[in-house]
C-alpha cells in the first residue's frame, strides 16, 4: 500500500506563509550539547541537514537558543545573538533546503530557568522567586529592562531571515522567561506586566509584534507553549488556551507549537520530555481542543513515535506533528514511511538523549549508534566479504550482526538462550517499556533481512565457533553478578536478573516475610525489581549504596520512578550496604556512620549489584586459534549502559575489514 493511501494527511503538503512543507512531520527544537561557547559546531549543522535528507518536512533547531548573552541553558546553548554564528546558520539553511525541507530556529530567554555559573551574570526573571529545579534566586527585571530584551528577539529573527532560514519560533515552553510572565504564581509584579491576564501576556505580545515587524511577510513566526503545566495548582488547558487567544489576537503568530509540562518542578519537568513511564501521544487530545478553540495552525509534540498515531492527530485537525525523538532514533523515518519500510523505533528511555544533557553531557541516542558516531550511518559494501561469528544475541551482538551483514559479510550469530535481547529484554519488563521489545524485534528482523544466520539455544564454546571457520569473531556474551555482591548468610538471595527472568517461580511465599533489594546499580534495576515484588505481594525496601534511590536515573524519568515507589509504599534507604544475614534477619551498614541496623523477618534478598564481564571465550580462542581477530563489545568488555552496548556492537560490525587486518590482542 502506498504511503499516501495509508497516511493521506501525514504525508500531504502543508502551506504556511506562502511556503510549502512537503509533509506534516516536524523535528522540534532540542539542544544537542555539541556546540561550545555558544558557537554552532559543524556536527550540529550536519545533524539537522541529515533529517532533511531523511524526508522531514520541517526541521526546527537549537533548543533553548539564546537571544541575549545573559541567558543560557545549564547544559550550554547556541548563542543566536552572536554574529559569529552567521556562517553556520547559512550552511544550515542551504543544507536543509538542498534536501527539500524548511528550517526554523527556536529563540528564547531562559529567565530564571538556567544558571549563572558559566556566565557569571545573575539570572533575571519577572520576580525573585527561584525555580524548583535549579534553585537559583533571580534578580527581578526592572520595567525599563524589558524593551531591550524585546529588541533582541527581533534582532535575532532578522539575523535568521538574513541567513536564509524560513522562520523563527519564540518560545515560552519549559518554563522559560515568557511563561514565567504568564504564571501568576511566579509573576508577582504589580506593574503593567503583572496581575491581570492582559498584563501577564503583555511581554509576549510585545516580543511577537517586534519580531513580526522586523521580518518579511513570507517569514514564519511561531510560538511554542505548554498546553498544560501538569502541575498541581499550575496553568491548565483552560488558562493556556486563554493565553494563546490573547497572543493570537495580535495576528503575529503563524504557528503554535504545543506540548505539556513545565520547568517549575522536577516532576513537571518530566512531563515536557515524556519518557517511557508516560503514554505515547499523551498531549494529542489536548492539542486537538487547543486547535479548535484558538483557530491558528498548530503543531503538537509529545511521544508521537509511530506514523499511525501521527496520522490520527493530523487527521483530527492538528496541522503538524512532531516526531522528534523518533527522528533521532531514525532520521530516515519519513522516507521509510513513504516506502513502507519499518523504522528503527524510539523506546522513550531518554537516558541517551535529554537525560545526558541534563547532566552536562552531549546528546546521543541509546538505540541509534549513528548519533554518537555518524560514520556508522554510511554503509559501504565490503570488497572482500568475510565470515563473521557473533557470540551473544543481546543488543550489542544484534547490532554487530546487523552492521556486518549490511556490509555484505557472512554472519552467524550464536545465542545460548532461546530468546534474543539479553539484559535489554529483562529490563523491558518494567511497566511502560513495551517498545523495548519492538527495538529488539527490529534488530532481529534487520539481521535476518540482510542474511545473518541466527542460531538460538547454542552455548558456543571455542570449538563450536571455530567450526564456522571465521575470519573475525565478535564476542558479546554479556555480564554476570560479581560473586562478592551476593549477601552471605541463610536468607535466600536472588540476582535481579534471576528475578526478572523467572518471576514468581523463584520467589518464596510473600506471607513468609518482606523483600529487601540491595542496590549498587543506581539505575532502573532496583525500581524494576520492586515493581515485580510489590505485584507479587511483598513489602519491599530498597537499600542502596547511593545517596538516593535512582541516583543515576536521568532527570526526566526519576520523578515518575519515585512517584511509583511512593505509591507502592516501598521503603527507600540510602547510603547503606548489605553486610550479612542471620536467621531471617538482614544486617545493613551505614556507609558513613558505620552503624549497623537489622531488618527482621526477611523472606528474600534481591541484588541489583555490580557486575563483571562474562568473557572467557577470547582467551579460549587465542589458545585454540592464535592470530584470529576477536572483538569484545558491550558488557562482555565492561558492564555499562544500553547506549554503550549498541554503539560498540555497531562499530564492531561496521569495522570488520579493519579488524581482520590486525591480530587479536
Amino acid at each position: 500500500m502506498e504511503a499516501f493511501d495509508r497516511y493521506p494527511v501525514l504525508m500531504s503538503p502543508f502551506d504556511i506563509r506562502g511556503r510549502r512543507l512537503r509533509n506534516r512531520i516536524v523535528s522540534t527544537p532540542h539542544a544537542t550539547g555539541w556546540s561550545r561557547d555558544g558557537l554552532i559546531d559543524r556536527s550540529e549543522v550536519d545533524y539537522h541537514v541529515r533529517k532533511s535528507a531523511g524526508g522531514c518536512g520541517l526541521v526546527m533547531t537549537f533548543g533553548s537558543a539564546s537571544v541575549d548573552r545573559s541567558t543560557e541553558a545549564s547544559y550550554g546553548s547556541v548563542a543566536l545573538w552572536d554574529e559569529r554564528n552567521e556562517p553556520a546558520l547559512r550552511a544550515l539553511a542551504d543544507g536543509v533546503h538542498e534536501h527539500g525541507a524548511l528550517v526554523m530556529s527556536q529563540m528564547t530567554h531562559m529567565g530564571r530557568r538556567g544558571t549563572s555559573a558559566t556566565s557569571g551574570i545573575p539570572l533575571r526573571a519577572p520576580s525573585d522567586l527561584p525555580e524548583g529545579v535549579h534553585m537559583e534566586v533571580p534578580v527581578p527585571l526592572a520595567t525599563d529592562e524589558l524593551p531591550a530584551i524585546v529588541e533582541r528577539f527581533a534582532n535575532v529573527a532578522r539575523r535568521l531571515e538574513q541567513c536564509g532560514l524560513d522562520g523563527a519560533e519564540v518560545t515560552s515552553f519549559g518554563g522559560h522567561l515568557i511563561e514565567q510572565f504568564f504564571d501568576p504564581r511566579v509573576n508577582t509584579r504589580t506593574d503593567e506586566y503583572g496581575g491581570s491576564l492582559e498584563n501577564r501576556t503583555r511581554f509576549a505580545r510585545e516580543v511577537l509584534e517586534a519580531v513580526r515587524a522586523e521580518v518579511s511577510d513570507t517569514f514564519i513566526v511561531g510560538f511554542r507553549m505548554t498546553l498544560d503545566q501538569c502541575l498541581t495548582g499550575g496553568l491548565g488547558p483552560d488558562e493556556m488556551i486563554e493565553i494563546a487567544r490573547s497572543l493570537a489576537s495580535t495576528g503575529t503568530v503563524d504557528l503554535f507549537s504545543v506540548s505539556g509540562g513545565t520547568g517549575a518542578t522536577r516532576l513537571a519537568t518530566g512531563y515536557f520530555v515524556p519518557g517511557d513511564m508516560l503514554p505515547i501521544g499523551l498531549y494529542n487530545e489536548r492539542a486537538i481542543r487547543f486547535r479548535q478553540e484558538v483557530g491558528v495552525p498548530t503543531l503538537v509534540a509529545g511521544r508521537n513515535v509511530e506514523p499511525d498515531m501521527a496520522e490520527a492527530v493530523v487527521a483530527a485537525g492538528v496541522e503538524l506533528v512532531a516526531m522528534t525523538r523518533a527522528l533521532i532514533a531514525d532520521p530516515d523515518l519519513p522516507l521509510k514511511i513513504a516506502d513502507g519500510r519499518h523504522h528503527r523505533p524510539c523506546i522513550g528511555l531518554n537516558d541517551g538523549c535529554i537525560g545526558r544533557l541534563y547532566t552536562g553531557m552531549p546528546m546521543y541516542c541509546s538505540v541509534n549508534p549513528a548519533i554518537r558516531d555518524p560514520g556508522l550511518a554510511e554503509v559501504v559494501e565490503a570488497e572482500a566479504p568475510l565470515r563473521v561469528v557473533v557470540v551473544g544475541g543481546g543488543v550489542a551482538g544484534l547490532e554487530a550482526a546487523r552492521a556486518a551483514a549490511l556490509r555484505g559479510h557472512h554472519v552467524v550469530l550464536f545465542e545460548r538462550r532461546m530468546t534474543l535481547g539479553g539484559r535489554a529484554r529483562l529490563a523491558a519488563q518494567r511497566s511502560g517499556r513495551e517498545r523495548w521489545y519492538r527495538y529488539i524485534d527490529w534488530l532481529r528482523d534487520e539481521a535476518d533481512a540482510t542474511g545473518a544466520e541466527i542460531l538460538l539455544g547454542v552455548d558456543a564454546d571455542a570449538d563450536r565457533v571455530l567450526e564456522e571457520k571465521p575470519d573475525v569473531v565478535i564476542v558479546a556474551t554479556g555480564s554476570i553478578l560479581r560473586p562478592e555482591a551476593r549477601l552471605p548468610g541463610p536468607v535466600p538471595v536472588l540476582d535481579v536478573d534471576e528475578l526478572l527472568d523467572h518471576g514468581l517461580a523463584v520467589l518464596p511465599d510473600p506471607s513468609s516475610g518482606a523483600a529487601v533489594i540491595l542496590d549498587d546499580d543506581g539505575h532502573q534495576l532496583a525500581p524494576t525489581a520492586s515493581e515485580m515484588l510489590v505485584a507479587a505481594g511483598f513489602e519491599v525496601e530498597i537499600a542502596t549504596t547511593h545517596p538516593s534511590v535512582g541516583d543515576l536515573i536521568d532527570a526526566t524519568q526519576l520523578p515518575f520512578v519515585l512517584q511509583r515507589l511512593a505509591r507502592d509504599g516501598v521503603r527507600l534507604t540510602p547510603n547503606v550496604t548489605g553486610v550479612a544475614s542471620s536467621g531471617r534477619a538482614v544486617t545493613l551498614r551505614h556507609l558513613y556512620s558505620e552503624a549497623d541496623e537489622q531488618r527482621e523477618r526477611i523472606a528474600v534478598v534481591v541484588i541489583a549489584g555490580r557486575r563483571m564481564a562474562l568473557c572467557a571465550l577470547p582467551d579460549q580462542l587465542a589458545a585454540a586459534a592464535p592470530g584470529l581477530p576477536v572483538i569484545v563489545v558491550g558488557d562482555a568488555l565492561s558492564p555499562r549502559t544500553l547506549l554503550d552496548a549498541t554503539t560498540e556492537g555497531a562499530r564492531a560490525g561496521a569495522n570488520i575489514a579493519a579488524a581482520a587486518q590486525v591480530p587479536a590482542n
